[in-house]
């Protein structure tokens, strides 16, 4: 299970254990880690430009909460920070959600479902997040070698790839014609442990506005059902 967090915490792929066989909740840590963009260990490629999306949206909305000047690095945060950190947040989550319940109506896409019920709608969403940020590993109980799956894994890929990396050259040219703002008493500090807290607060909320509700009816009820003794 530490493999497992590890390796999709860092987009990866590398497994020693297929997720299909772990428990509900097993499954979901994996999934977790990727679905907040592999930036909890600094995932290869993409976890630094997460991250900084993230600490901008952090110090964005710290900024309106509290009534400083939105800043990092001595540089103002506007709209256009503003909608390329959005942009790079959400895209690949977005674009997962929406092939999921693509496949979960179409007959392409739920023939290749093995298992039915939550356990099944876990398979195929697992599919779409690894794929939108280029993990590569799978729960292996969803056929995805089907060309209903592969032209949609590969959009998605394709998608939650290169959509945010344009929308990270376009943040930062942005900031790079900004000129150099000195600290004042109106900006926020971004070295503090209280920063770090909030910063982590923000990553969560973020995460779980995407895809708790996909969550919900995915692993966390079959990990009810479970417990229930319910088999499907």
């Amino acid at each position: 299970m530490l493999f497992s967090s590890i390796t999709t915490g860092v987009s990866c792929g590398a497994v020693n254990a297929m997720f299909d066989s772990f428990t509900p909740l097993g499954g979901l840590i994996p999934m977790s880690l990727i679905s907040l963009g592999e930036i909890i260990f600094g995932g290869v490629g993409s976890g630094l430009y997460g991250m900084l999306a993230m600490v901008i949206i952090a110090v964005f909305v710290a900024g309106l909460m509290i009534g400083r000047t939105p800043e990092y690095l001595n540089k103002k945060i506007e709209a256009k920070e503003m909608w390329s950190s959005v942009i790079i947040a959400l895209v690949a989550g977005v674009i997962s959600l929406l092939l999921t319940t693509l496949a979960l109506y179409t007959k392409w896409g739920l023939s290749s479902i093995s298992n039915p019920g939550p356990h099944g709608l876990s398979e195929v969403l697992y599919a779409y997040i690894s794929a939108s940020n280029n993990n590569g590993s799978a729960f292996a109980g969803l056929n995805a070698n089907t060309v209903f799956y592969n032209i949609t894994t590969g959009l998605a890929m394709l998608i939650g790839r290169f959509v945010p990396i344009i929308a990270v050259f376009y943040m930062a040219s942005s900031l790079s014609l900004k000129k150099h703002i000195p600290p004042s008493p109106g900006t926020l500090p971004t070295h503090t442990l209280v920063f770090g807290v909030w910063l982590i607060f923000i990553i969560i909320v973020v995460g779980a506005l995407t895809f708790l509700p996909a969550f919900s009816l995915g692993p966390i009820l079959e990990h009810m059902l479970m417990l229930k003794g319910v088999t499907l």
